[in-house]
């Protein structure tokens, strides 16, 4: 089979390797489609701390079930399926409570498997045994099911915050996750949706996507245009959906008393360390919530929600490349000249 295998930072080889046999309680993918997301990106350029080279990258994955391993049950050969990527153990103190991302033994598809920058991939008899694997009904598309997992990281991070009716929510960064944080913010009856972003191209965008502001930081005060919007209150929830630590400073200014700011985005610390006023979570009384991944129940709600077109989707435009533009995409993805990319086989 044709993959794309990150053979060393920096270096990613298009080659022909062995496809995957399939074993018992193993189920066998071929490969649909498949987001590429800044994290691939992370790992091409940098790295990143599970991940285990050589290795194919990719871990929003959809695809046809081609083969199943003996005790198989669930799935048969032809169904159609979205992939949520992390195989947990079910066993620690944090898979019985239902917060599986946040699993002791956590392996990921991408990272410690091969993931779908391939023509097939083999899910574990492990995770197929916790049930990573979710049938996608016949009138959603795979592109917009490889959509599933980065939406479940945004349910998750929504869920903690307690996103609600009323709310007013500010998203730093207008790519695919602001857009998919504000559809469902949205959903969840919040508004108004603030955006503060930087690049006009997605500024323009962004009017017709969801946001009901739309503010330029570098030609305007941020600050003071949030603040007019809120009448001095402030924004009861904030979620920066970009690694800029700008973004985190100026979102603890903008945050209403008791306001709500979620963690959601890793911070690029290769950037110039900047000086955060931690006094503001003290004297404002912010709530600071983490939000990691997306447990499996995620996933599967995600795609529920998707399948029901509670949260539309179909409007967000998609470059769609093939296998062999990898790096190409990977490219799009760190120039952000495309606000989705994903690879269709």
């Amino acid at each position: 089979m044709l993959a794309a295998v990150l053979e060393d930072i920096g270096k990613i080889t298009l080659k022909e390797i062995n496809t995957p046999l399939c074993g018992e309680g193993e189920v066998l993918v071929k490969v649909e489609a498949c987001g590429v997301c800044r994290t691939d990106m992370k790992c091409f350029t940098r790295g990143q701390r599970d991940l285990k080279m050589p290795r194919v990258l990719g871990h929003e994955i959809t695809g046809t079930a081609v083969k199943t391993g003996k005790e198989v049950k669930e799935i048969r050969e032809g169904d159609r399926l979205q992939v949520s990527p992390g195989i947990t153990c079910g066993e620690c103190e944090y898979c019985l409570q239902g917060q599986d991302n946040l699993c002791n033994h956590l392996q990921i598809m991408g990272f410690n498997y091969d993931g779908g920058f391939a023509q097939y991939l083999l899910v574990p008899a492990r995770g197929v045994k916790r049930g990573i694997l979710n049938k996608i009904p016949s009138h959603i598309t795979f592109e917009e099911a490889a959509m599933t997992e980065p939406l479940a990281c945004s349910l998750n991070m929504q869920e903690s915050l307690e996103v609600q009716k009323g709310d007013t929510v500010l998203i730093f960064g207008g790519g695919r996750l602001g857009i998919l944080n504000a559809r469902l913010a949205r959903s969840r009856g919040a508004g108004p949706i603030i955006l503060v972003e930087p690049l006009e191209k997605r500024i323009a965008g962004a009017k017709n996507l969801g946001f009901d502001y739309c503010i330029n930081p570098l030609k305007t005060d941020a600050l003071k245009e949030v603040m007019n919007i809120t009448r001095n209150k402030g924004v009861d929830v904030v979620i920066p959906c970009c690694p800029d630590p700008r973004a985190f400073n100026s979102g603890l200014h903008m945050a209403a008393k008791r306001g709500r700011f979620g963690f959601f985005s890793g911070l690029a610390w290769e950037e110039p360390c900047l000086s955060f006023d931690l006094n503001l979570i003290h004297y404002k009384e912010i709530k600071m919530i983490g939000g990691y991944g997306c447990s499996i129940n995620h996933n599967k709600r995600t795609l529920e929600i998707l399948s029901s077109r509670k949260l539309e989707i179909k409007d967000i435009p998609i470059r769609a490349i093939n296998l062999e533009e990898i790096e190409k995409g990977l490219k799009m993805v760190e120039d952000m000249s495309e606000l989705a990319v994903t690879i269709s086989f």
